[in-house]
Order: structure tokens, then sequence, then C-alpha cells
């Protein structure tokens, strides 16, 4: 378990934070700050604290309801771009890992050759 949390990147274990502290702020039923921990969360992870009228003339600040929609929103954006990100990295070490192999199989197959 030590090893995955250390491969894991540093937007990932943001996302697991943010993720947690969207939990412990629903978990308190009573908070009565509930919907200021909501704003401050959406406003640090890049959600919108805002919503439009359907006239879209008119704007006002998003209830607790499209809050969280919005934090869920986006923290899915987030961990979408972690998982890239880590395949990504992934894809380049295992094009490198193919190339070290392509060569030890070259190096093989010469070797195979000059001994006959």
């Amino acid at each position: 378990m030590e090893f995955i949390s250390r491969i894991r990147s540093k937007l990932e274990r943001e996302t697991e934070n943010d993720r947690q502290e969207l939990e412990e702020i629903l978990k308190n039923v009573d908070d009565t700050d509930r919907v200021k921990r909501l704003r401050s969360l959406a406003s640090r992870i890049g959600a919108t604290t805002i919503t439009f009228t359907h006239d879209f003339d008119m704007r006002r600040f998003a209830s607790e309801a499209e809050l969280i929609q919005n934090i869920h929103q986006a923290l899915q954006t987030k961990a979408m771009i972690a998982a890239v990100r880590t395949t990504s990295n992934y894809v380049i070490a295992t094009v490198i890992l193919a190339l070290i192999a392509l060569g030890g199989m070259v190096a093989n197959f010469i070797m195979a050759f000059k001994v006959n």
C-alpha cells in the first residue's frame, strides 16, 4: 500500500484530500457555516459558486445542492486529468522498456549468428 501511495501524483492526492473534505462538510448536518465552507471549497478547486437564471440575464449564488454538484463535477474533472497524466507517464515508460527489450533481442540475434 505504501508503494501505491508513492506513485500517486500530486494531483491525485489533492483530489482525494478535496473529496475527503467534501465528505466531512456533508457529514455534519447541523453545521451553520456549511454553505460558506462549501463555497470556500468550490472556489479553491475551481468549481463555480454562482448560477444563472433561465433568461441568463441574472445570476445568483448557487444553492447548497448546486454547490455540491459543482464540486463533484470539478473533482471528477481533476480525477480524469490525473488519470490521463498517469497513463501518459506509463505509456512513456512502456515505450522505453520496449526499446530496451528490442535492443536486447537484436543483441541476442547478432550473438546467435556470430557463434555459428
